[in-house]
């Protein structure tokens, strides 16, 4: 004879289950608007990456932008901190970043697929923005039965906690970071606009190394 998992057990691990994935996707998106307002440390990532030795071998190949990598540092960060505020709808238009090397006209940073481009990914912040405010009520509910019911033993938590990160790393390991990252833009981003830029050929890829 099998033995019978009780109603309540379950009823708890399942309540349990929801409260975690909600608390961590709650984080996750507290951390990355935190991020977001401090332009994710880009001017830190600008040094540990080497980023303005990155843009004085690449920007000079760019077909039809000139003399970005004569800009200092800080005009660098300047820019990236436009296209954080324009995806992040605070004002800020892709259109309207411009850049001036010395002694030369001012220059749009975007061509027309680039700024195509990073209206997709303000779109899908704006979804995901959207859909983070309907989890809260969601996860208040759930934090306050939580409160009533008694926690699932570890023998029922100790699998999800586990059994979760490592599926996620088998799946990052088999398949290669690169391969993922390919996989989430293509099921992400609308397939009818290009969301892979040569470094050459894009100053937006080449500042953010990407």
């Amino acid at each position: 004879m099998t033995k019978q998992v009780p109603n309540g057990h379950v009823k708890n691990t399942l309540v349990w289950l929801a409260y975690m994935l909600l608390s961590v996707w709650l984080a996750v998106a507290s951390a990355w608007w935190v991020s977001s307002h401090i332009n994710y440390g880009f001017p830190l990532w600008y040094q540990v990456l080497d980023i303005e030795q990155h843009i004085d071998q690449y920007a000079p190949q760019h077909p039809h932008k000139r003399g970005f990598e004569q800009l200092p540092p800080e005009q660098h960060w300047r820019a990236f901190a436009q296209i954080t505020a324009a995806v992040h709808d605070r004002g800020q238009r892709l259109e309207d970043i411009y850049y001036r090397a010395p002694g030369d006209v001012p220059m749009a940073l975007l061509d027309p697929l680039e700024v195509t481009h990073l209206q997709d990914v303000r779109d899908l912040l704006r979804r995901f923005s959207l859909i983070t405010l309907w989890l809260i009520p969601l996860w208040l509910l759930l934090a306050l039965v939580s409160m009533h019911l008694p926690p699932p033993g570890w023998h029922q938590r100790l699998p999800v906690l586990v059994g979760l990160p490592v599926v996620l790393g088998a799946i990052l390991v088999i398949a290669g970071p690169t391969a993922v990252f390919y996989a989430l833009h293509e099921w992400l981003f609308p397939p009818e606009n290009p969301w892979f830029f040569y470094w050459e050929e894009s100053l937006m890829s080449t500042l953010m190394r990407a």
